[in-house]
């Protein structure tokens, strides 16, 4: 009974303890949890973790290939990067902006009184620092940090994905930093097209800026209602603009507060839409910061479970309804 419609996804792309994911497998019927590296589909390298009662056999990569590692994102870096820096991906999304400059300009004095060879442990402190500001080399001895642009593409969303009016360098890195990562979710979603070749009718939980949405899309698969709860306002705008600019002939409905989506709002759209096939959920995390300049990339995750227990209100009352019907 699990296994069938109306299928569900629930992902985290932060950190979260084993603890947790017991918790969390424990109100989603027990399922375990699949745990997936995005470096095997991508030039990020973190996990992001699901539960989902989706079938796993035949699943397919979203064409054309990702590029897999850093230089292949950022080709004018092949030019200056140096032998000893052996990254090939970006190992976290930071979102710190305040001492980028600072940071900077201190890596390129270090590099100049060397001549771009430092001792080994000034180049263990270098490439540190490059992994947890995301910088690149852009210059002799001269490094910054890679842009919202090229985090869109290492990510899979399109570019400017992310530029809507009176959303600033740190929003928008933020936003990235919390998204699913496309090529990753879409591999993990790929079923859908075989199940659903006509399209789908998605109920969409904190949404985000519609990685979901994107991942649908770029399987090939027809969008032919989304309900989108998300609380953030520029998110909101991020993924109408997408669903504008994208030519989505379906029909999005966006939410403000899953409070607000009661049981009888559920029934409603339910009889509106004739059900959903489809729902999906990237639980918000909170952090605590340990106090650093590196505060925003050594943080902690922890689950919002008050948020976790509407996602999973709201998903037992889609599939008791859907059940009756």
């Amino acid at each position: 009974m699990v296994a069938k419609a109306p299928y569900f996804f629930y992902g985290n792309v932060m950190n979260l303890s084993h603890d947790s994911w017991v918790r969390i497998s424990q109100f989603l019927y027990s399922i375990e949890p699949e745990f997936v590296h995005t470096r095997l589909f991508s030039a990020l390298s973190r996990k992001e973790d699901c539960v989902r009662n989706l079938p796993t056999e035949n699943r397919v990569h979203i064409v054309p290939k990702p590029q897999m590692t850093i230089q292949e994102v950022v080709p004018s870096s092949k030019k200056w990067w140096p032998s000893w820096d052996t990254r090939q991906h970006l190992s976290c999304i930071n979102s710190e902006t305040s001492v980028i400059s600072h940071i900077c300009d201190r890596l390129e004095r270090t590099l100049s009184e060397s001549q771009g060879y430092p001792s080994g442990d000034r180049q263990q402190d270098i490439l540190f620092q490059c992994q947890m500001f995301n910088l690149v080399w852009v210059g002799r001895y001269k490094l910054a940090p890679i842009v919202p642009e090229q985090i869109e593409r290492i990510l899979g969303y399109p570019e400017n994905h992310t530029r809507i009016a009176g959303f600033n360098l740190m929003e928008r890195l933020l936003s990235l930093k919390l998204c699913f990562q496309i090529d990753t979710l879409a591999y993990c979603l790929s079923a859908l097209k075989y199940l659903y070749p006509g399209g789908l009718t998605v109920l969409s939980i904190y949404s985000g800026i519609g990685g979901a949405e994107v991942a649908l899309h770029r399987l090939g698969i027809p969008l032919k209602a989304v309900v989108s709860i998300e609380s953030s306002e520029k998110n909101r705008r991020i993924l109408k603009q997408w669903w504008s600019s994208s030519g989505q002939a379906g029909e999005l409905v966006q939410l403000e507060d899953i409070p607000k989506l009661t049981s009888n709002k559920v029934e409603v759209l339910i009889q509106q839409f004739g059900g959903f096939d489809f729902i999906i959920c990237q639980n918000p995390c909170t952090y605590s910061s340990k106090g650093n300049l590196a505060a925003d990339i050594d943080s902690h995750a922890s689950l919002d479970f008050m948020l976790f227990h509407e996602f999973v209100r709201v998903l037992q009352r889609v599939r008791s309804k859907m059940g009756r019907n």
